[in-house]
């Protein structure tokens, strides 16, 4: 079993009030994100096999219950694959963040505290130093894709 290998990172944009279906996915398209039947996704430029093929989950959540793309929603959360996205995509993925933020007018959260750009970075390059440090792999490597794996196969 592995230790911290930091795959997910997530991102709470709450808006001002409730958003419909139709405009949701008016924005989500305009900003790049793909529906999925029910859940939106902002797929990854370029990938290699092992690296996630999304640059940004999207989660849609109206009064704290998860609701689909077909609802109204309240509050949007991003997920962002930290380990298995190479760390050349990680200023796209703020951009897309603050994007989504601006375009709902919400107030973006990270961590139960106020989105800070220069701060996630930090915590990002710290996190990337501790798996360089503790296990000789960056994030989008394969080896710490397959260690993430074996996780989940204990």
């Amino acid at each position: 079993m592995w230790g911290e290998l930091y795959e997910t990172e997530v991102f709470s944009i709450k808006l001002r009030g409730e958003v419909e279906p139709g405009k949701g996915n008016r924005v989500f398209r305009e900003l790049g994100a793909t529906l999925y039947y029910d859940v939106y996704g902002f797929p990854a430029k370029s990938a290699e096999n092992w690296q996630s093929d999304s640059l940004l989950a999207v989660r849609l959540l109206r009064s704290n219950v998860e609701v689909s793309a077909h609802e109204a929603f309240d509050t949007v959360e991003l997920t962002y694959f930290f380990a298995t996205s190479p760390s050349s995509v990680q200023q796209s993925a703020l951009d897309l963040v603050e994007n989504t933020a601006a375009q709902f007018g919400g107030r973006i959260t990270y961590r139960d505290t106020d989105y800070d750009r220069e701060g996630v970075l930090d915590h990002w390059d710290q996190q990337s130093s501790e798996l360089l440090r503790e296990w000789g792999e960056e994030p989008g490597s394969f080896e710490l894709r397959r260690m993430i794996e074996e996780n989940y196969d204990q």
